[in-house]
């Protein structure tokens, strides 16, 4: 790419980011941690009466619960709300200049591509799905906003009549497997998962990590995923147009609705029962999936709600400044995440705490995973201007080398 070309179209540079954003991408990124542990830690595989066996069986219970009320789909919800949001911004700036359309396919090609080398390593990753909705995003660039609205609704409500159509054709003909684990699969029993990930050979862990992710991509089928994450990033750029984030989110009433809802229908998933994950077997599981949609979207910008109220009212809060640092490195953080969690809980590399501890300490590694991180954060910016990983990304896409430290 020429140097006119570069300069036609530049990323966002510190002073012109909105530090809200920031402040909310740290507090996505900082639930998203404490959902994904359940992975790296082997609790998600572990067989219930292994995690019973360790004792501290209640107090597990009942931050299991917390986790799946207040954060499990929630935070990603935010995240993916954030990518549409980038993209609005991107695209209302740039959009016009003729470097744009190649530019941003070639960050989102090498996304595609960080996200292929993080899901080798672990199976987990979003990146690669992000990529693959964010062509399907910009394909929808030109749409008028409010169309975009009424496609993500169209988008959340899909997987529901597929759902309906699976109920009535092959899913009668499917074995129920049984719920010995949190996390099950047809051709391999949690011990079998847990052992993969316990070895000491990487070779073990990678067939192993390499089975999960070819699973974790079939449950997009029955989950819906991926109608699911373009209709976020729809969702999300409707929303910023409208000013949601940068005006009505710091309004009462808005608070108030949406976290009513938020709680209202959340809390009816947990009466009801049932799973986003799995294929729907009656009706009431089809009911089951409708209530968690709402509940999800609606508690997650309720999220948003209580933050810009927070952080309009205590802009100088120190804690608000470790997320805004921990936004801005958004991607160093993610995939930070998956090291330190390796390098925690893996043995073939790390200190191999995989399936050894409960999740009460699962979740106080997490508390010293995300404090390192903050730390991280906050010193990497007194002296440079973007995240490792970011400035890598930018310098990739633009092919060119952006200065690292700060002027200052």
């Amino acid at each position: 790419m020429s140097q006119t070309t570069v300069n036609e179209f530049k990323p966002t540079v510190a002073k012109n980011r909105i530090i809200f954003l920031d402040v909310l991408r740290g507090f996505a990124l900082m639930g998203i941690l404490f959902a994904n542990i359940l992975s790296w830690s082997g609790m998600k595989f572990l067989p219930f009466h292994e995690i019973k066996a360790m004792g501290n069986v209640e107090t597990d219970a009942m931050l299991y619960k917390l986790l799946k009320f207040f954060v499990d789909t929630k935070f990603y919800t935010l995240f993916s709300l954030l990518f549409g949001v980038g993209f609005y911004l991107q695209y209302s700036r740039n959009g016009e200049k003729s470097s744009f359309n190649g530019t941003y396919l070639s960050r989102l090609t090498i996304l595609l591509i960080i996200g292929v080398c993080h899901a080798l390593i672990w199976s987990g990753d979003i990146l690669m799905l992000y990529a693959l909705m964010g062509f399907a995003l910009f394909a929808l660039r030109k749409l008028p906003p409010k169309r975009m609205l009424t496609l993500a609704i169209v988008l959340f409500c899909l997987p529901l009549l597929l759902d309906v159509v699976y109920m009535y054709t092959f899913v009668p003909e499917m074995s129920l497997l049984p719920k010995i684990a949190l996390k099950v699969y047809p051709d391999m029993v949690p011990d079998q998962v847990v052992a993969g990930f316990q070895s000491e050979s990487y070779v073990s862990v990678f067939k192993t990590n390499l089975h999960n992710v070819i699973w974790r991509w079939y449950d997009f089928i029955p989950s819906g995923r991926p109608f699911k994450v373009l209709g976020l990033f729809l969702l999300g750029f409707y929303l910023y147009h409208v000013e949601f984030f940068t005006k009505f989110s710091k309004q009462n009433k808005y608070l108030v609705t949406l976290l009513l809802c938020g709680l209202t229908f959340t809390g009816l998933t947990l009466v009801i029962g049932g799973s986003v994950a799995s294929f729907s077997r009656s009706w009431n599981d089809i009911l089951y999936r409708a209530i968690h949609e709402v509940g999800q979207i609606t508690l997650g910008l309720s999220y948003v709600c209580v933050l810009a109220k927070l952080v309009d009212r205590f802009p100088d809060f120190i804690f608000f400044r470790w997320l805004k640092n921990y936004g801005r490195q958004s991607m160093s953080s993610y995939l930070g995440h998956t090291l330190l969690g390796i390098i925690v809980f893996y043995p073939f590399i790390g200190w191999g705490f995989f399936g050894q501890l409960t999740l009460e300490t699962v979740f106080e590694v997490a508390v010293l995973i995300l404090s390192l991180q903050l730390l991280f954060c906050t010193v990497w910016f007194r002296f440079f201007s973007f995240g490792p990983v970011e400035w890598l990304w930018r310098c990739a896409t633009y092919r060119t080398w952006f200065p690292l430290r700060n002027k200052k």
